[in-house]
């Protein structure tokens, strides 16, 4: 990644190929396939990106901290800076210092670190804020016990699910955000924002729809990793995140042949 003129797809076969396709009349998942392919490199470089690594780390954390009988302090040893009894805005916002203080310590900004960063904030929203009974009105414990369901097999597997479908999705996004505009009106591939919106939507789904394999290990990686470590280091989180995104990069292939 790194290129940041917007309105521009990188100047690549690939990307030449996806500008082709928006361009004519392909359908949105010859496009989404394309564009996914263009982008596997930078997936696939994220293994080695310390904010990627780190939220990955935090991901698996969390519901581990829940198992604890102080949930707060579980999660200072994470290096996660909430307070005794944390509420939902305190976990993300913990997690969103701790992963700057990451950033920061591996020399600034990347654009996959952002994606990661943005990644785990929706994930923690979704799988534990959507099961709330309202952020103003649910209680520490109500986190706390959300936040402890996570780290069952079936659970962990759904929760891990959306942290990558998120980063695909972002991913994907970054890209095709930049051109997608000018494509909207009259003898273009969008009449209007709503069609275009509905792209993004096909989008998310086709991420989501990449990111199945991953309910196929996580649960019962998850759980014979805290059994035997009783926990989750940098160097697991990295090995966890680098084969969660090979399997994700081969059903992106998989597809890209069917496109073919």
């Amino acid at each position: 990644m790194g290129h940041t003129t917007l309105g521009v797809l990188p100047k690549t076969r690939y990307w030449n190929e996806v500008a082709d396709l928006l361009a004519g009349t392909a359908p949105h998942n010859a496009i989404f396939a394309a564009s996914a392919q263009a982008a596997e490199k930078d997936l696939l470089q994220a293994t080695d990106d310390p904010v990627f690594i780190e939220a990955v780390r935090l991901l698996l954390a969390i519901p581990a901290a829940a198992r604890a009988q102080d949930f707060g302090n579980a999660l200072r040893e994470q290096n996660l800076l909430v307070p005794d009894r944390p509420g939902l805005l305190d976990l993300i916002s913990a997690t969103t210092r701790r992963l700057d203080q990451v950033r920061a310590a591996g020399g600034g900004r990347s654009d996959l670190g952002e994606l990661a960063a943005r990644a785990l904030s929706k994930t923690l929203t979704t799988s534990i804020g959507d099961t709330l009974p309202g952020l103003f009105d649910a209680t520490p414990d109500d986190v706390l016990t959300t936040a402890r369901k996570l780290s069952w097999n079936k659970s962990v597997s759904e929760y891990t699910r959306c942290f990558f479908g998120s980063l695909v999705a972002g991913s994907l996004s970054y890209w095709l955000d930049r051109t997608l505009d000018r494509h909207i009106g009259d003898g273009h591939r969008f009449t209007d924002v709503a069609a275009r919106n509905a792209f993004q939507s096909d989008l998310d789904q086709f991420a989501w729809e990449s990111t199945r394999i991953i309910r196929e290990f996580s649960g019962g990686w998850y759980g014979k990793t805290l059994y035997r470590d009783g926990g989750f280091n940098s160097v697991e989180a990295a090995r966890f995140g680098s084969v969660a995104l090979k399997k994700i990069v081969d059903d992106l292939r998989t597809r890209q042949v069917r496109r073919g």
